[in-house]
Formats: C-alpha cells, structure tokens, sequence
C-alpha cells in the first residue's frame, strides 16, 4: 500500500503537471494577442503620424532651407543692444504686475467655483455637471484672445491685460482646484456634516485642509503660465515687455529684440525657480 502512495506522490510533483500551471500557460497563450495590439497601436500612431505630416504640408526641403535662414536670424541678433536694458527691465516690472494681478483675480473666482464644479456629492451633480462643462469652454480660448476682447470693453494698457490672463488662470485653476476637492478623504467631509455643518462649512472645514497643498501647487504653477502670457497679452495691445519685443521685431531691430527675449527668458527662468522653492518648502 505504501508503494502506490509513492508513485501518485512523485506524479503530483512532476513538473507541468498541476494547477500552478494554469497561469503559465494562460500567460503563454495570451502573449501573441498582446504582441499584435502593440503592433496595431504602433501602426495607428504611425497613420495618425504620417496624416499629420501630410495636413501640415511637411517638406524636408523647406526645414533645411529654414535652418540655414534662422541661422542668420540668430546672427543678426548679436550682440544685443544692451542700451535698451532700462527700458526692458521697466517694462518687465509691469509685465510681472500683471501676471500676479491676473492670478489674484483667477484665485478668487476659482476657490467658491471649484467647490461648485466639484463632484463631491454636496453640490448637486447636474450643477457640478454644468460648471465643469462651463470651465472647459473658458479653458478653450487663449487668454490672448480674451485681452483682445477686453481691449474692447475697456481701452488699451496692462489692466487688460490682467483680465485677460484672469479669466484664463480662473478657469484653469478652477478645474484642477475641482479635481483636487474629489480627490480628497471623505471622514472629514462626513464629520463636519454629522455635526450639522453647511455646505460652507463642509468646504472650509472638511475640504479645504486636506486640499490646501494642492491648491498652492496649482496656483504657483498657474502664476508660471500668467508669466508666459503676459508676453503674449503685451503683443496685442496691452503693454508690458511684450508689446516693446514685437515693436522691434516689426521694425527688424533684431539687436533690440534680442535683449526683450533674453531678459523674458530670464523672467521665466527666475519664476521657475522660486515656483519650485515655494512649492517644496510648503507641500
């Protein structure tokens, strides 16, 4: 009797032979499948490639042509006109106003509209519904275009700017604002309703702790896009150092405009830089 039990024991250990298998030869199985979804996603990527080449009249010739003519381009910028400094840095004092004005003002829009547009179950959804899908038509146009609307409405000059890039920074961070209040722990949220809290108190005292990093992130990451806007905003009427680089650029003072562009660059860069200190001392 001892001697069957033997054999079914060293059947069952042979290799291939039990249920571990299953997984192996699943895995086996479904690995062809796998491989041929790769090549079906690489060859539509490939399509949607070669379509947009084709839509953008893409020509090699013309990008070797445009290589050599950027290149002089370049040559004629330098050296800089170092003489226009003053005026570039005194314009890149109202360009820096602005984009903190323009996120001041998209801030206080976008903290009471997050809470509304966020899908948290204190709002009812089909008014969150409606305020997200109102978000993303704001978020659709440049905030460019909304200074060229409001030089309409209100004259030339940087405050039209600042509302241009308000109401861009305002639709931007009310989003991710919203997205940041549905991410948050739901305990707090709860507690300060069993306590027989309002919607408003839920937000400030069950919401807003848990997502204040977040919002501080955002918001710093929102002022470096309202940089780089306010030089865009500038190029259409509402001054700062945007409107003096493409004055020069108009008039083909290529050593003037290098000294706009070095000094928007540096700007950028600065911002960056204190945008990334703050965002690591404080979340």
């Amino acid at each position: 009797m001892i001697l069957p039990r033997a054999r079914r024991s060293s059947r069952a250990a042979r290799p291939g032979t039990g249920a571990g298998t299953m997984p192996a030869v699943t895995a086996m199985r479904a690995a062809p499948l796998r491989n041929l979804q790769r090549a079906a996603g690489l060859a539509l990527l490939l399509l949607v490639l070669a379509w947009a080449l084709r839509g953008t009249e893409f020509e090699p010739e013309r990008l070797s042509g445009g290589l050599a003519r950027a290149w002089e381009g370049l040559s004629a910028m330098f050296p800089p006109r170092w003489s226009e400094l003053p005026r570039a840095l005194e314009a890149l004092v109202v360009t820096v106003q602005m984009a903190l004005l323009g996120t001041f003002i998209g801030l206080t829009g976008a903290l009471p509209v997050s809470f509304v547009a966020a899908r948290t179950g204190v709002v009812p959804m089909p008014v969150s519904v409606l305020v997200k899908a109102c978000l993303n038509v704001l978020r659709a146009i440049p905030p460019h275009v909304y200074a060229i609307l409001f030089v309409y409405i209100a004259g030339l000059g940087p405050f039209t700017g600042a509302l241009g890039i308000g109401v861009g920074a305002f639709a931007f961070m009310a989003k991710l604002f919203a997205e940041s209040l549905e991410s948050v722990h739901p305990a707090p949220v709860e507690a300060v309703r069993a306590c027989g809290g309002n919607r408003a108190q839920v937000f400030a005292y069950g919401m807003l702790p848990q997502a204040l990093p977040q919002f501080l992130s955002h918001t710093l990451y929102a002022w470096e896009q309202s940089i780089s806007a306010a030089t865009v905003v500038g190029i259409v009427g509402a001054g700062g150092i945007g409107h003096l680089m493409i004055q020069q650029i108009r008039y083909y003072e290529w050593q003037k405009a290098s000294v706009y562009i070095l000094v928007v660059v540096l700007m950028v860069l600065v911002a960056d830089a204190a945008s990334y200190r703050i965002r690591r001392r404080f979340t």
